[in-house]
C-alpha cells in the first residue's frame, strides 16, 4: 500500500505524524512525508522518503492566527497535487492544520485520515466550516468542511486532559510517540557530566520561543538558582552563547533529541507546546507551562487541572516565580503522582503499529451521519 503523510513545516507538526509513518514503514508499506523542505533532511535521516512542498517555515513564518494555515496550504497544494496525482496513494494521513493534504485526498478520491496533534482538534471548531469551504472551493472541491468532519481523526490526547466535544467525527485513540532518535544521534558528554542528581529540562519550543523577548533568559536566572542540573534547549535559530556563562550544572544547546534527554529528567519547564507537554507526560514528568501562543494557553490549562503542573503566563513568569513553581513541583510529590498515573492512561493507548494495522484493515469506514 502507498501511505502519504503530509505535514506543516514546524516540529510540533512533523515528529507528531513520524511515529505513524515508521510503523507503515516496518508493516512494508511505500510511505512518503510531505513537508517544507527544510525538513527534508529530518525525515530522511530517519528512512522515509521526503517530499519539499510549499514554503518553509522561515519562508511561511510564524503563525499568528488561523489564516496562516489556509493561506500556506493553498501554497502546498501548487507542489502536492501533481505530486500525489502521479504517485496516487491508497492512504493519506494529513495532521489536523494541513489542510492542502485534505484537498489533494478529495481531488483523489483517496481515503483520508487526520492525525491530531494534541489536546485542542481543529476538528471540533464548526465556526472554522466556513474558511474551510472557501479554501476547498479554489481548487474545486465543493464542502471541504464536510469532508475533513468524515474523516477518521487520531487523537492522541490522554483521557484526563481531553476537553468537551461537540464533534460526531469517528475518533480512534492514537498513543502520542514518545520520538525516535535518528541514526547517530546522541546526547552531549557534558550532559552526562552534569553534578546533581535531579535534571530539569527548559525549551519553549521551536516556534514561539522568540515570541516575549526575555522569557527565556527569565527562566534560566531563576532556575539555576535551585540544587538540580538545568538543560536548556534554545532552538535551532538561537545562538546558545547570547546567554553568557553557566555555572557548571547548567548546560544551553540548541537542540537534543527527546527521546533520549527525557528518560534523565525529573521535570520539564516548556511553552505548553502539545509535543513537549504529552511527551514529558509519557515519561512521567511533571510539567511548569511558560504559554507562548497558539494552543499552549489551553494546553496549560488542561495540565493544571490535571494535577501534573503549573502555569505562569506573561509578567507572572518573573525569575523568582518560575524557581518558586519549580521548587514545588519537585517538592510536592502529588503532581508526580499525577504525571505518572496520566503516563499509565498514555501507555494503555493504541501503539501506532496497532492503530495502523486497524486502519488498514478496516479501509472503507462509514462517515459519521452528519457528512454523510
Amino acid at each position: 500500500m502507498r501511505i502519504l503523510f503530509t505535514a506543516c513545516p514546524f516540529f510540533g507538526h512533523v515528529n507528531t505524524v513520524l511515529p505513524l509513518a515508521l510503523a507503515a514503514r516496518r508493516a512494508g508499506h511505500e510511505v512518503v512525508v510531505a513537508t517544507g523542505a527544510d525538513f527534508a533532511e529530518h525525515v530522511a535521516r530517519r528512512g522515509l522518503t521526503a517530499w519539499p512542498i510549499g514554503p518553509t517555515s522561515a519562508e511561511a513564518g510564524t503563525p499568528h492566527s488561523l489564516a496562516h494555515f489556509w493561506h500556506t496550504a493553498a501554497q502546498r497544494c501548487v507542489d502536492l497535487l501533481p505530486l500525489a496525482t502521479a504517485w496516487g496513494p491508497d492512504l493519506l494521513v494529513s495532521e489536523e492544520m494541513e489542510l492542502a493534504g485534505a484537498i489533494a485526498a478529495a481531488r483523489g478520491e483517496t481515503r483520508h485520515v487526520i492525525h491530531g496533534l494534541g489536546i485542542a482538534a481543529l476538528g471540533d471548531w464548526e465556526a472554522l466550516a466556513a474558511d474551510i469551504d472557501e479554501l476547498g472551493l479554489r481548487w474545486d472541491v465543493p464542502d471541504l468542511a464536510d469532508a475533513y468532519r468524515g474523516a477518521v481523526y487520531l487523537s492522541i490526547c490522554p483521557p484526563t486532559l481531553q476537553l468537551p466535544s461537540r464533534s460526531e467525527r469517528m475518533v480512534q485513540p492514537l498513543r502520542p510517540g514518545l520520538g525516535e532518535p535518528a541514526p547517530g544521534e546522541r546526547l552531549p558528554e557534558a550532559l552526562l557530566a552534569l553534578p546533581y542528581e535531579r535534571t530539569v529540562h527548559l525549551t519553549l519550543g521551536t516556534v514561539f520561543h522568540q515570541r516575549r523577548p526575555g522569557a527565556l533568559d527569565a527562566a534560566i536566572a531563576g532556575l539555576r538558582e535551585l540544587p538540580a542540573n538545568l538543560v536548556v534547549t534554545v532552538g535551532p535559530d538561537v545562538d546558545p552563547d547570547r546567554f553568557g556563562p553557566q555555572p557548571p550544572h547548567v548546560l544551553v544547546e540548541r537542540y537534543l533529541p527527546h527521546a533520549l534527554l527525557l528518560p534523565r529528567c525529573d521535570l520539564v519547564v516548556s511553552q505548553g507546546g502539545a509535543g513537549i507537554l504529552l511527551g514529558a507526560l509519557a515519561h512521567g514528568l511533571p510539567q511548569l507551562v511558560l504559554p507562548q501562543g497558539a494552543d499552549q494557553f489551553t494546553n496549560g490549562a488542561a495540565a493544571q487541572r490535571a494535577g501534573v503542573g503549573l502555569v505562569l503566563d506573561g509578567p507572572a513568569a518573573t525569575a523568582p516565580a518560575i524557581a518558586g513553581a519549580v521548587g514545588r513541583l519537585l517538592g510536592e510529590p502529588r503532581y508526580a503522582a499525577a504525571a505518572r498515573a496520566v503516563q499509565k492512561e498514555i501507555d494503555t493507548m493504541p501503539s501506532a503499529d496497532d492503530v495502523l494495522a486497524s486502519l488498514i484493515a478496516d479501509p472503507a469506514p462509514k462517515p459519521p451521519a452528519r457528512a454523510r
